[in-house]
């Protein structure tokens, strides 16, 4: 699947569910148009910077077209321009602006998506305790990610309290330092998990970062809607 790098990200971890009692609506009827055409289909998923709509007529669309999209909701008549990202069978994804979210009466902010990469742990700050350079780099596994925060492993032997700061370095397919606060632990036999967000991310990490999410987030939508697909033609 093909992304695009987008708008400067605010990188604030949030609970991610909001609702509004009037907006922009899931199962909403949309008109999606370019130049001299236009098609319409329905509204089936709204999650961070992503919307899917699923049309019978996506072969007209190529990836980067830029398109404007105009949603009959029960909240209103919203239009918005956007640019198509990806595109599977029957359905195109595209961006949701920043200032568009707002109108979502029922979203996602900052979805995490279930990724499994490898990382190092370089250094620790505990609260209120001098920075500790590790002269072993700790091996580390990356189990979700967000353009907020991530989740993490580590061997049971190496321990982290609650709003220690940590230098890190991810392998997504490309090299990501970036210093994180943790904010929640649970404890295993072998390994404890790590819930933690980002501190003063560079702007340039943030918006490979943000690529990096749009794209596994794509590719884990289209391939659990394969799965759930096959599973009713094969009951």
């Amino acid at each position: 699947m093909k992304s695009v790098t987008s708008e400067k990200i605010s990188y604030e971890f949030t609970h991610e569910t909001y609702r509004s009692p009037s907006g922009i609506l899931l199962n909403s009827r949309v008109a999606v148009e370019k130049r001299d055409f236009v098609s319409t289909g329905i509204l089936t998923y709204a999650e961070g910077d992503i919307l899917e709509v699923e049309i019978s007529e996506y072969k007209a669309f190529e990836l980067g077209d830029t398109v404007k999209l105009t949603v009959y909701s029960p909240g209103g008549i919203y239009t918005f321009q956007s640019t198509v990202v990806a595109k599977d069978q029957g359905a195109l994804m595209v961006i949701n602006p920043p200032q568009n979210r707002s109108r979502f009466a029922e979203k996602r902010e900052n979805p995490r998506v279930d990724v499994k990469h490898d990382g190092h742990l370089l250094s620790i700050r505990e609260p209120n305790a001098e920075l500790q350079l590790l002269k072993e780099h700790v091996a580390l596994e990356v189990r979700n990610i967000s353009i907020s925060g991530l989740g993490f492993i580590l061997p049971s032997d190496i321990e982290l309290s609650k709003h220690a700061m940590a230098d890190v370095r991810l392998d997504l397919g490309f090299e990501m330092p970036c210093q994180v606060e943790i904010i929640r632990l649970d404890p295993g036999e072998t390994v404890i998990y790590y819930g933690a967000r980002y501190i003063d991310m560079p702007t340039d990490k943030a918006n490979a970062l943000r690529a990096f999410v749009l794209k596994k987030q794509v590719e884990n939508h289209f391939s659990s809607k394969r799965d759930d697909f096959n599973k009713r033609i094969f009951k």
